[in-house]
């Protein structure tokens, strides 16, 4: 009984806590709508990782890194650059509801298009088999970044900053103990089943989680208070609009935001090799297509326990620890995906890169929050998100280009050398905000 009243206590939020009353009367329904939700939608993406699965099936088309490498460019960078435009637009609706579950809609049929991708095969050239995927891709990275700030938004609305923590530690490790499963299930499938029809079932089951989680999210009720008034929302016209005079103000003025900026900058060229480490080890291994779902359970596997430590230990160390511990794991990942003599070590890499992408996870949401001044918050966020994105798109291009023209092992060293610069930068990263003055 005692544990069933801590679970109770759990989706309740504390009686002395002060919050809007719609907040607190539909908190249970939202923890539990939305912590679904992002559990189901990480159980999706096991069989359809962009980080194992989806590279290797692109690599059973075609043999170019660079396009490889496109595939999970299109997807990462899409969900960071459509948010530097929407912010005026997001800002500017009266409720946020109806807008997110719109594109959280959009966002899921490319999983639904996906499988037809792989059935193409059978009777199309694979010429244009490819051009359909990328297509699907981009479809799905730029929806993705359409609907994550309504999202956010959303989630900062309904899910309070003093149990927020709660939420996504809890949601996330769920999700991840699921995707292990899904790896495992969507390994065997790899393994049993033909090609094509194989990566077709996994992308079906893939796109049957996600749109099961989508269910889940329509059951969130946004408090009526939080709606904006007609008339104000009549004098926030809703518009794309970006400030550049402001972003460069700041860039000229405010050397510690060059620094992590730059750190940054080099974090997302270093990790241009992350995104062939599962196409690497099955070639030089000489390892079947269902070994992409292998590595996706160490990775999986490696995220469960990353979130439960930097959960536990990340406020004790702080962001700018965390963000240095976690981009020189991914450095150590790098050397050993060089040196790994035998494929059981090589699983290492995946071990090492679940736990590190946790930590960067953690820690640059929260060394984004604080580097800059408090007063001009939105645009420095502005800038931490929007710059590194757009390197998040070119890098896997850059590694697929040097993989193609020097090899996979020397694109790994290039990737190692950006990774020693971006430590170098981080190394002078200050936490505390910089002294608010007027620019």
């Amino acid at each position: 009984m005692h544990i069933i009243q801590q679970l109770r206590n759990f989706v309740r939020l504390p009686a002395d806590l002060s919050v809007n009353p719609q907040v607190r009367k539909h908190f249970k329904r939202n923890f539990l709508a939305n912590g679904l939700d992002s559990a189901f939608w990480v159980l999706g993406e096991s069989f359809v990782s962009v980080s194992t699965i989806l590279p290797v099936f692109a690599s059973t088309i075609t043999d170019s890194a660079l396009l490889i490498g496109l595939v999970p460019a299109l997807i990462n960078a899409g969900w960071f650059i459509p948010q530097f435009l929407m912010a005026s637009y997001v800002q500017s609706l009266p409720r946020k509801l109806p807008f997110t579950k719109l594109m959280a809609a959009i966002e899921r049929i490319p999983f639904v298009v996906l499988p037809l991708t792989a059935l193409m095969l059978i009777w199309v050239p694979r010429e244009l088999a490819l051009v359909i995927f990328l297509v699907v891709v981009a479809w799905r990275g730029l929806a993705s970044g359409m609907v994550a700030l309504p999202w956010q938004e959303l989630i900062a609305t309904v899910i309070p900053s003093t149990v927020r923590s709660r939420f996504l530690g809890v949601s996330r490790t769920f999700g991840r103990v699921l995707a292990v499963l899904g790896s495992a299930a969507a390994g065997v499938i790899l393994a049993t089943l033909a090609y094509p029809y194989n990566y077709a079932l996994s992308f079906t089951i893939g796109a049957v989680f996600v749109w099961l989680s989508y269910l889940f999210f329509c059951r969130t009720i946004e408090p009526v208070d939080n709606v904006v008034s007609s008339e104000t929302a009549g004098n926030q016209r809703p518009r794309l609009s970006i400030d550049l005079s402001a972003y460069w103000r700041i860039i000229k003025s405010d050397n510690n935001m060059r620094l992590y900026l730059g750190s940054r900058i080099f974090f997302q060229l270093g990790s241009m090799a992350t995104v062939f480490l599962a196409v690497y080890g099955i070639q030089r291994f000489s390892l079947p297509d269902e070994q992409a779902a292998v590595f996706s359970i160490f990775l999986f596997i490696s995220g469960v326990m990353g979130f439960s430590f930097w959960g536990v230990y990340g406020d004790r160390m702080g962001p700018r620890k965390m963000l240095l511990v976690s981009d020189l794991i991914q450095l150590i990942v790098l050397v050993i995906a060089i040196f790994a003599p035998v494929v059981w070590i090589y699983y290492l890499v995946f071990l090492l890169l679940g736990f590190s992408q946790s930590g960067y996870m953690i820690g640059e949401l929260m060394l984004g929050l604080v580097i800059g001044k408090e007063s001009q918050r939105p645009i420095y966020l502005g800038l931490a998100r929007s710059i590194p994105g757009l390197f998040i798109l070119v890098a896997p291009l850059i590694g697929g280009a040097l993989a193609t023209w020097v090899g996979y092992q020397n694109m790994f060293w290039v990737a190692i050398l950006f990774s020693v610069i971006d430590l170098a930068f981080l190394f002078g990263v200050r936490e505390a905000p910089a002294i608010d003055s007027p620019l």
